[in-house]
């Protein structure tokens, strides 16, 4: 699922929360590309984050952050004309039927 932010001119940052498990039996990964549709070289090496990788909230819930401060959990670093691409793999009958749908990205005022 390829998402294209509204606000993608690189200074606006996003972020995007998953407060509920992803019905799927394999994994969850989000990775973030550039204008081009390449990952853009960053000074984290910090291009993905997936549902072993990504620290959750206390809550449980798992936060994306896509720019803005680089010391957030879960941070992504973002060029201009910045995109982002969700995988998820061996996904279950709510996905499939679209009960299921993956949260909005939205952009931090």
């Amino acid at each position: 699922m390829n998402v294209v932010p509204e606000d993608n001119d690189g200074n606006t940052p996003y972020t995007l929360t998953i407060a509920e498990k992803v019905p799927v039996d394999g994994f969850t990964s989000i990775t973030v590309y550039n204008s081009k549709g390449y990952l853009e070289k960053n000074s984290l090496d910090a291009y993905s984050i997936n549902n072993v990788t990504a620290q959750k909230n206390q809550d449980g819930t798992v936060t994306i952050h896509f720019g803005g401060d680089p010391s957030n959990s879960n941070y992504l670093p973002i060029t201009p004309g910045w995109n982002y691409i969700v995988r998820m793999y061996q996904p279950k009958k709510e996905l499939l039927e679209g009960s299921w749908k993956f949260p909005d990205s939205k952009a931090v005022k």
